[in-house]
């Protein structure tokens, strides 16, 4: 493998490597790395070409990686991601089980420890049933949809579903997005008991109710929710 050295795409700087490959490709990395990987015959000329070509490209793929960094919140030993926001925690024998929210200052006080081992997984399960039930409620009321059983999962990939009987099932982690990210997926799931495939009445439908869907589903893709 031979370096070429480095080449620059607006304030971008690009690694060039050539290799013994056949065609050209260009890559983006998480940490934000441009690589371009050439056949060893590549001219100086053909570099120029090739990264002018694919400049609006890699600032495209650049920017959906920031977007990704930048949607993860990692709290510290003693904080809770709830909500979007990150609150610290603090213990208050006085509530003995139950818990209280300040949300001008981000506390989480409770009468338990949260923070123990299977013990935040817990809370963050009853607040998601809570939340996503009330939301469920008040868009079905106000859009007319009808369904049937609601399930809180575990679910690895997914962060909602509709079967076709009707039944929800919902991400329990989805309690550590912002509430318009839950909204949009009650909204995406109530749609689904009328249109069950993707369809662009599918999305028709979303849109009316909810106009920002395209900048939830780019959210929700590059969000990693605490484990």
């Amino acid at each position: 493998m031979e370096r070429d050295g480095i080449t620059i795409v607006g304030a971008q700087a690009i690694v060039v490597e050539r290799r013994k490959v056949k065609r050209a490709r260009i890559t983006v990395d998480e940490d934000l790395r441009v690589w371009v990987t050439l056949p060893v015959d590549f001219s100086r000329q053909e570099i120029d070409d090739l990264t002018e070509r694919k400049a609006v490209w890699v600032q495209k793929q650049l920017a959906l990686y920031r977007q990704r960094r930048d949607a993860r919140i990692h709290g510290r030993r003693n904080q809770i991601l709830y909500l979007g926001e990150v609150y610290t925690f603090r213990l208050l024998a006085g509530l003995h089980r139950n818990f209280a929210i300040n949300a001008t200052g981000k506390t989480i006080f409770s009468g338990i420890n949260l923070l123990q081992d299977g013990t935040l997984d817990r809370w963050y399960r009853k607040e998601a049933k809570r939340i996503i039930m009330e939301r469920l409620g008040y868009f079905a009321e106000a859009y007319h949809f009808s369904y049937n059983r609601v399930f809180f999962r575990d679910q690895k990939t997914l962060w909602g579903s509709c079967s076709g009987e009707g039944n929800l099932s919902f991400n329990w982690r989805l309690i550590q997005t912002p509430s318009d990210i839950i909204d949009y997926i009650v909204v995406h799931e109530l749609v689904h008991t009328e249109v069950l495939q993707h369809s662009e009445a599918f999305w028709d439908k979303v849109g009316a109710i909810y106009p920002h869907y395209r900048q939830a589903r780019v959210w929700l893709k590059y969000f990693q929710p605490e484990q």
